[in-house]
């Protein structure tokens, strides 16, 4: 047996951290609703990763919660973080132990806190599913919510998950049993699905009315045949089309060539048309200057003034018509002026040629660029034509090819894949009676194993029931029979099921926590059975009058609470019991402590006071 007690409670405020001690076997937080006793009783569980373990809004306040056990004679620190609450969960062993760190959540390679607090219990972690014994499973064997005390048995637990808590706890799965249950089931499940499987293919080659296998060989064989000679159809076809292609990129190469041609055909032009007009301005300007020398040399007889004739009567070769002077200079400007006027002719004529050239030359470059228009525009026909007539049909007769091939194949998957059914059923039908020997073989020898521990599971309830009925006449002596099953752990009480009571109260209450405390009265006797003599109960007195039935039921309850908060067991480890309350009923003993609380400073320290609403 392990012990397990719960030393203090830790929470972290402000980088300071304090301290709620539970100095005493039955520590009682006790107030008003909303003080933040079931707050602190949650935590624990939510430290530890329990699913559906709430953190509530006080915890949440903190940076840091936890809470430091013994478990069996261990001294243990759980710290987890509520600022990131990804964050592993924190172990330290001893005052001076090296901080351990496990995930909130467990993976294939790391176990979770939940688990590892498990294992320090010492309560395997057995089955499989959602039936899997893991602390999720167990804290309501361990932990009575207010919630559930008065309404559900056990926490609410379906019967699947309370019989496999149950038989752990109890004793009676271990290792051994749950490793031949699994074979069992492997071994079972192997020849079931065998057995399914060739009833399957069976009732598939019937409904297609598939044929023999000698059909289905004959019409691999022909179908191979098939395959080959389409699939070198599409390998021809295939070959052709690409010789055709490398036609049809040389076509479009000299389309690309034709194309630079024109683009070089109509730059060459461009600059012939542009020479063109320079040698045509140039020409126009040789004119002018010939017009102007022309205009200076008109008839020197008429005056420059009044265009009339001059009188040039007794006037020599140097001498001015206009002003009739001795010019002796004249004739040599004359001279010089009729030189110029020869090379202005000159030069008109020589530009007037240059640009007849030029505009001959760019009505060639033009021409030339027509000319490489049309073997652009025929370039690009014959590519057309080529990829329409010519590349197209290849196109069609290789995918026409390919998916004859494809569909060949297909027929050929799908043959093979009926062979490998025939071939699979044959070999199921010789393995058939192998794996149903091999089940029959796990089963009974899991049979033999369940057998021995039903044995053990009816003389645990069978202990169990008696303590129920004690601790149930002690609140209530009208109880006369009280039923623990060993098939579900459901109790009967008087005859009738904890179920088929209609109305919720401090009944259900009391059957849950009598419950509870024989399951610890039953492992004093059985050390065998994995259960510490420590349990949580919010609630205990949940539904209870004034009267003087209720007052013995509170002392009863306080009493039973109390005995298994003072067990010692030899080996001198004692266990625990806490319980919140609003306030204590019965007749507190010296093992008692009472932690009071108030709406203004809950149970948490080091919080701002809550302000509490005016009456």
């Amino acid at each position: 047996m392990v012990t397990l007690s719960i030393e203090c409670f830790l929470f972290e405020v402000d980088r300071v951290k304090h301290e709620v001690r539970l100095d005493a076997p039955l520590p009682a937080l006790t107030g008003v609703t909303s003080s933040g006793k079931s707050t602190t009783l949650e935590s624990v569980w939510w430290v530890l990763g329990v699913e559906h373990a709430k953190v509530m809004d006080a915890v949440s306040m903190c940076s840091r919660v936890g809470f430091v056990a013994r478990i069996g004679g261990e001294r243990w620190e759980v710290i987890r973080s509520t600022e990131d609450r990804q964050e592993d969960v924190v172990f330290t062993r001893g005052t001076l132990g090296i901080p351990e760190r496990h995930p909130v959540k467990r993976s294939d390679s790391r176990r979770s806190a939940a688990d590892v607090f498990q294992d320090l219990l010492g309560i395997p972690r057995l089955g499989a599913g959602r039936t899997r014994v893991t602390l999720d499973k167990l804290v309501p064997w361990f932990y009575a919510r207010q919630r559930d005390l008065p309404n559900v048995y056990l926490g609410g637990q379906s019967k699947e998950e309370r019989t496999a808590v149950g038989r752990v706890l109890l004793g009676a799965d271990d290792e051994k049993v749950d490793a031949l249950r699994q074979e069992d089931d492997a071994r079972t499940k192997e020849w079931r699905s065998a057995k399914n499987r060739s009833k399957r293919i069976l009732r598939e080659r019937q409904e297609r009315d598939l044929p023999s296998v000698e059909d289905l060989q004959r019409r691999g064989e022909q179908w191979t045949a098939q395959h080959q000679q389409e699939a070198l159809r599409a390998q021809k076809a295939g070959a052709e089309l690409s010789r055709l292609q490398n036609q049809l990129v040389v076509l479009e190469q000299k389309v690309a060539a034709a194309q630079e041609s024109r683009r070089a055909a109509g730059v060459a032009a461009e600059d012939r048309q542009r020479t063109a007009r320079l040698l045509d301005t140039a020409a126009a300007e040789a004119r002018g200057r010939l017009a102007g020398l022309r205009e200076a040399a008109t008839d020197p007889s008429l005056c420059p003034t009044c265009v009339r004739a001059l009188d040039l009567t007794g006037l020599s070769e140097d001498d001015c018509p206009v002003c009739r002077r001795f010019d002796p200079e004249r004739r040599q400007r004359a001279e010089e002026f009729t030189r110029r006027m020869s090379q202005a002719q000159q030069a008109a004529e020589q530009a007037r040629e240059a640009a007849r050239r030029a505009v001959q030359a760019a009505e060639e470059a033009r021409g030339r660029v027509g000319d490489a228009d049309r073997v652009v525009v025929e370039a690009t026909a014959a590519v057309r034509a080529f990829t329409q007539d010519v590349i197209a049909p290849q196109q069609q007769v290789v995918v026409e090819a390919e998916a004859a091939a494809r569909e060949l194949a297909a027929r050929l998957e799908q043959n093979a894949e009926h062979l490998r059914e025939v071939a699979e059923l044959t070999e199921l039908r010789e393995r058939l009676p192998e794996l149903e020997k091999a089940a029959e073989i796990a089963k009974a020898a899991y049979t033999t194993a369940r057998q021995d521990t039903d044995l053990m599971v009816k003389q645990a309830t069978d202990r169990w029931s008696r303590h129920a009925l004690r601790r149930l006449q002690a609140c209530d002596p009208e109880v006369n029979t009280v039923s623990i099953s060993p098939e579900d752990f459901s109790v009967t009480i008087n005859g009738k099921s904890f179920d088929s009571r209609v109305v919720a109260g401090h009944a259900m209450t009391r059957a849950n926590v009598s419950v509870l405390l024989a399951l610890r009265d039953t492992a004093r006797e059985v050390p065998a059975m994995p259960v510490p003599q420590f349990l949580i109960v919010d609630g205990p007195f949940t539904g209870l009058g004034d009267g003087p039935e209720d007052q013995r039921s509170a002392n009863a309850l306080l009493d039973g609470l109390t005995d298994l908060a003072t067990f010692e067991d030899p080996s001198g480890a004692g266990g625990q019991v806490i319980i919140a309350c609003r306030e204590l009923r019965g007749t507190p003993g010296p093992v008692v402590r009472e932690i009071r609380t108030n709406l203004t400073d809950g149970v948490i320290p080091g919080l701002p006071p809550r302000e509490t609403s005016p009456v």
